[in-house]
């Protein structure tokens, strides 16, 4: 490490806030790195409204939280999803927020009553997908939602009654994500299949294949005000061609990692992508210069967007929070691409506590007053009666299943799958198939959870 690299290390500091709106900044240089957490789980999706005011990130944790800007402040957390949230989206006049996941199912809020701390938010409910919903995508007008699912479908459905008009049906596998044309008459989609392809939203022909690259095509912008078809691949190609075929396709990355995160900043060009290694490239598409290059974590990037300006970048990922960096002059790599996450800690750990991280710890905390997690605490577990802790929204299967927690139980559940122990609960099917490792997890368990049992 160079002597300017040292001297940076020792001047980073660390300001820790509440719970409910703790936040962290660490100062690097002239950079900073602001770590903002509110879930207790990874990342997976951003959306920045239209009028650049709010910001929403969905997790792992069932949830959605909106934030305010520019501070970032948490302001209201959404809570109805019955799996992992992967996307929202802002309708054009910012009034409607989608949201969707592994539940398969999408949620539409009115931000008036997000921001109306006298009611809980009503949510509608939007049923049809088979399969979890992946992306979601307003119409120009905002009449119409494109919503990206892995049952091989797009759904469009009628915003003014929050009804399905129909299913578009033509990718070979998942679809990813999908964008209206500026008209509204059309669509764009990719998929796991390679391909983007254009369909009509009239009548919902497919109209023709624009790309087939082959690899999965993971994240993809449009604009057609640029004649710019934009997309990141599951071989890490990060690529560029013309709508009109009047310009050669333009790779400013090939052969990297996997490329799980794409955002256009409309009002400079700017496009920035995000891999499965952590790296953040920033282009410029009129040029296709590369304007930044940096390893921004030590993880996956699976959402990022450039706020308002393109001044600053906010990111996501494996960590319970995201961060916000100035994009200025010479944006460096993250101090500590190995450092610890919480959920897959670096340090020494035992096999039991090694096992509790990477299979629990997303979902479950050891401390009982810890409500950010998608399940319930563990803190008691060993004797205590499935589905019994007050103010947690237990599925019917599991509030009333006849199981009580011990050493063969959880066994059991990590031998066998959820599906076989709590059939019916939204418990994630999460497997230990070694023998020596559900031991190891069992016995650190009942040290952990502060109630120690013996055979």
């Amino acid at each position: 490490m160079s002597t300017a690299a040292t001297h940076r290390h020792a001047k980073r500091a660390v300001l820790r806030g509440t719970l409910v709106a703790a936040w962290m900044v660490i100062v690097a240089h002239a950079h900073a790195f602001e770590q903002h957490t509110a879930h207790g789980g990874p990342i997976k999706g951003l959306a920045l409204s239209p009028d650049g005011r709010w910001l929403v990130s969905t997790s792992f944790d069932y949830t959605a939280v909106l934030w305010s800007l520019p501070a970032l402040d948490e302001r209201r957390r959404l809570v109805g999803h019955e799996a992992a949230v992967n996307a929202a989206a802002f309708s054009p006049d910012g009034q409607l927020l989608a949201t969707a996941g592994d539940d398969a199912r999408i949620r539409i809020w009115r931000l008036a009553e997000l921001l109306d701390d006298r009611r809980e938010p009503e949510p509608r409910v939007l049923d049809g997908h088979t399969a979890k919903v992946v992306h979601l995508a307003f119409s120009p007008d905002g009449m119409t939602l494109a919503s990206s699912s892995w049952d091989h479908r797009i759904g469009l459905w009628s915003v003014p009654d929050l009804r399905l008009r129909t299913f578009l049906v033509g990718h070979d596998g998942p679809v990813n994500v999908s964008q209206f044309s500026d008209d509204g008459a059309s669509l764009y989609s990719a998929g796991a299949d390679g391909h983007i392809r254009l369909w009509s939203v009239i009548d919902g022909r497919q109209l023709t294949s624009l790309t087939n690259h082959g690899w999965g095509i993971t994240v993809m912008a449009v604009d057609e005000a640029r004649d710019l078809l934009v997309y990141g691949a599951s071989d890490g190609a990060m690529r560029s061609r013309s709508l009109s075929g009047t310009r050669p396709a333009v790779d400013y990355v090939v052969e990297g990692k996997p490329v799980l995160a794409l955002n256009e900043d409309r009002a400079t060009g700017q496009l920035a992508f995000g891999s499965s290694d952590g790296r953040v490239v920033i282009v410029d598409s009129a040029t296709a210069g590369i304007v930044h290059d940096f390893h921004a974590t030590s993880g996956p990037v699976w959402a990022l967007t450039q706020l308002p300006g393109a001044a600053s970048l906010v990111f996501a990922g494996l960590d319970d929070h995201i961060t916000r960096i100035p994009l200025g002059d010479g944006v460096q790599d993250a101090d500590d691409p190995a450092s610890a996450r919480r959920f897959h800690p670096v340090r020494k750990l035992s096999n039991g506590e090694r096992q509790f991280a990477r299979k629990c710890s997303i979902c479950h905390s050891l401390d009982s007053s810890d409500r950010r997690r998608a399940g319930p605490s563990l803190r008691g577990i060993f004797g205590r009666r499935a589905g019994s802790i007050d103010d947690y929204p237990y599925s019917p299967a599991l509030a009333h299943a006849d199981v009580v927690w011990d050493e063969q139980t959880i066994d059991a559940l990590f031998r066998d799958g959820p599906q076989v122990v709590t059939p019916g609960s939204k418990m994630p099917l999460q497997r230990i198939t070694d023998s020596r490792d559900r031991h190891d997890l069992i016995e650190f368990l009942k040290t952990a959870t502060g109630t120690p049992t013996t055979n």
